[in-house]
């Protein structure tokens, strides 16, 4: 499958099931707080937000004083984004010059991308960060463990439910969501950033269990943070 064929059937599937995605997002969020102990104070910083969908996180860097882009491949997601400079396009192929942003943010997008997709998509995103720009990821780990029973893999509890026809894309359809090992996918980002951290997030639902609290690798969503190279690093 082509890369083009691959984000046809992603849009396709946002745009049809556009309903269940929310448009708000509360203020004590866990990754929301994630991406603001590593992006710092955001006044007056321009930041684009990848996969912006309808906004709310977008909504939440505006309120803290950024100025945020939002870029989204569903017509329809972004149409629920009133309000918010957004714009139709595809994160493997930014609509931006290079060097515009003090920092792009990715909130649960690199899981509906083609693995053959990933490098370059981070290649773009190191592209339009200025230098010393940093880069938030957060996406869902493949080591995680499900917060209901903590003794299951998620990894096992998403193959038996997209073969229930309870995931988001068809069992037998063209497309998989994808889940990252953490250092795997940090060592992608080393090749195109010098400094990449790993952060696993803490949920509330996942608070009330002593094993996550104590192996945070056991925790379902993890922040990748990178800086792009050329200035101080971020915390010197």
């Amino acid at each position: 499958m082509t890369h083009a064929t691959h984000e046809t059937e992603v849009s396709a599937r946002f745009n049809q099931l556009h309903e269940r995605f929310k448009d708000t997002l509360r203020d004590d969020d866990y990754r929301l707080r994630g991406l603001l102990n590593w992006l710092g104070d955001l006044e007056g910083l321009r930041i684009l937000d990848v996969g912006s969908g309808k906004g709310r996180f977008s909504r939440a860097l505006r309120k803290r004083g950024a100025s945020v882009v939002g870029i989204d491949i569903s017509r329809s997601m972004l149409v629920q984004a009133e309000g918010l400079d957004r714009i139709l396009g595809s994160a493997r192929r930014l609509p931006f010059a290079s060097g515009l942003f003090d920092c792009v943010i990715a909130i649960e997008v690199f899981e509906h991308l083609a693995d053959s997709a990933v490098d370059t998509t981070l290649r773009e995103l190191r592209r339009v960060l200025r230098p010393n720009g940093r880069l938030a990821i957060v996406d869902k780990n493949a080591g995680s463990l499900n917060t209901p029973r903590p003794w299951l893999p998620n990894l096992f509890v998403k193959w038996i439910d997209e073969r229930r026809g309870l995931w988001m894309y068809p069992s037998k359809g063209p497309v998989r969501e994808q889940w990252f090992w953490p250092n795997l996918l940090r060592w992608r980002m080393r090749r195109i950033f010098e400094d990449v951290r790993v952060f696993h997030l803490l949920s509330p639902n996942e608070a009330r269990h002593r094993i996550f609290r104590i192996f945070p690798r056991t925790r379902h969503m993890v922040l990748w943070a990178a800086q792009a190279s050329g200035g101080p690093r971020h915390g010197s």
